[in-house]
């Protein structure tokens, strides 16, 4: 394991530092990884007529005995309707092999086939429901990607791409300064110098390539409001949203949709955050609450927080608190963060 994580955060180490490919557009290949990411097409049930489709790939690679790496990728392909992902119409693997990926279903889907080259995937589903997908490769930007703060806002880490950025409104000075202007998470947890109440924050990530990694070990960061109330960062691309994957508050709840992009994918949060209501004796009258778009999706919608959840950094009812970026071993980067603050 720990030969891995050497390997994985010095790859991390060199995308986030803006020598990997330079994103480009739709439908090229931004990344050390040129099958992994999102598709979009169509997809043809037998004898109906095409709608629209999308599928997951997302890379799973596995480390035998004799140190060899067996390149790995899963395929979900879903339908889509007028309101976003249809039914999940399968899911195929298939290992790369001569710059191809020949896809394969299990189980009652053992006949469904698919491949994946040139930046297109194309499957055939066998079975009730089957039909034929043809994809292309595409690469997303969120909305809110490079957002400027408005006047006013507290500039946390300030952004001016390929211009160094600053660590003067964190605590910890140890966390590394890329060329790209972003910062690299390092050593121990950091917190803002400043405490703040309710606010709006932004704030834009991007999860380290980590193909080997899996569950909380791959990509896993967190941003806690008032060092008590955590929204998950992590690599939880073409997975079930759950509270623990990236978008949730932590053991609290489930985001209504995984919005995640795949990793070295620049990625936002916009956050609202209001504390908890206090009376004039300073008696908590009511929980904490989330407001989270990901990606420019709304995910969490006035979530309550009853309580600071898992691995936060303070404990207790506050007014007023700092905002924590947490270190949590994987070379997760941030740029760009700032927020307004509300209770002013």
């Amino acid at each position: 394991m720990k030969r891995r994580l050497v390997v994985a955060m010095a790859l991390a180490a060199w995308v986030c530092g803006g020598r990997g490919i330079a994103p480009a557009a739709e439908g090229s290949a931004p990344s050390v990884d040129v099958v992994m990411g999102d598709y979009e097409g169509t997809f043809t049930p037998a004898g109906g007529p095409a709608v629209k489709a999308e599928a997951k790939v997302v890379a799973e690679f596995a480390v035998g005995k004799d140190k060899s790496v067996r390149k790995t990728y899963r395929a979900v392909l879903n339908t889509l309707t007028e309101g976003g992902a249809g039914a999940v119409k399968a899911e195929l693997l298939g290992d790369l092999a001569g710059g191809e990926v020949a896809l394969a279903g299990k189980g009652a889907a053992a006949e469904s086939k698919g491949l994946i080259a040139n930046e297109k995937l194309t499957a055939e589903i066998k079975g009730d429901g089957g039909g034929k997908f043809d994809l292309k490769r595409v690469v997303r930007h969120s909305p809110t990607e490079g957002q400027k703060p408005p006047a006013g806002a507290v500039i946390l880490l300030p952004y001016e791409p390929g211009k160094p950025t600053n660590l003067d409104a964190w605590q910890n000075k140890s966390w590394k300064i890329l060329d790209d202007g972003s910062i690299q998470v390092g050593r121990r947890n950091n917190l803002t110098v400043q405490e703040f109440g309710d606010m709006r924050l932004h704030v834009e990530f991007k999860c380290p390539y980590m193909p080997e990694a899996r569950g909380q070990g791959r990509g896993n960061s967190g941003v806690y409001s008032q060092d008590r109330y955590e929204v998950q960062i992590l690599d939880s691309f073409g997975l079930p949203p759950k509270d623990n994957e990236c978008g949730g508050i932590y053991q609290v709840s489930v985001p209504k949709v995984n919005a995640c992009f795949p990793p070295e994918s620049w990625q936002t949060y916009d956050i609202e955050f209001h504390t908890q209501k206090f009376d004039t004796d300073g008696k908590v009258l009511g929980p904490a609450t989330l407001t989270v778009h990901h990606n420019g999706v709304l995910i969490q919608d006035k979530a309550q927080v009853p309580k600071e959840t898992v691995a936060a950094g303070s404990k207790g009812a506050v007014k007023k608190g700092p905002l924590m970026v947490q270190d949590h071993g994987n070379p997760v980067c941030y740029r760009n963060i700032w927020l307004v603050e509300l209770d002013k």
